[in-house]
């Protein structure tokens, strides 16, 4: 199936009218105006998902833990709907800088034990708090 044609029915699917499910983590001591995921029919639409830490709100000082806190973070996102990492169906990663390609793979390789979802790797401007990562996707359940 052509990448424009999935596009075009994953967002009919997500507009029709569907049962849908807002979920939010909740430890966020946030008012930000979105939700951790949202799920409608069978499918989990995960928000953008940073490394950051909760006591400071800003990335560990090394990459390859900020990479694997949003991991973290982005399980703990799934685990709401009481999905996990190999329930991924496609992943989108936005990174400034493109040297840190490498670095991100060593992390990420190891959050997935069935193999892995569709994943594009985007080279984008500065990210919210100073992280070199961020991470949205969707899941599906089997």
């Amino acid at each position: 199936m052509r990448r424009s044609t999935l596009l075009c029915a994953l967002l009919l699917l997500a507009s029709c009218h569907t049962t849908r499910e807002r979920l939010r983590s909740p430890n966020r001591t946030d008012a930000l105006p979105f939700s951790n995921a949202v799920t409608a029919d069978g499918l989990c639409f995960l928000a953008g998902t940073l490394g950051v830490d909760p006591a400071t709100g800003k990335p560990p000082a090394d990459p390859e833990q900020e990479v694997q806190l949003m991991l973290d973070n982005f399980a703990a996102a799934l685990a709401l709907d009481g999905l996990t990492a190999d329930d991924l169906v496609s992943v989108t990663v936005f990174c400034p800088d493109l040297t840190l390609y490498e670095t991100f793979n060593k992390v990420y390789a190891s959050a997935f034990t069935q193999g892995f979802p569709a994943r594009a790797f985007i080279g984008s401007g500065p990210l919210l708090r100073g992280c070199r990562f961020e991470i949205q996707g969707i899941a599906a359940r089997r």
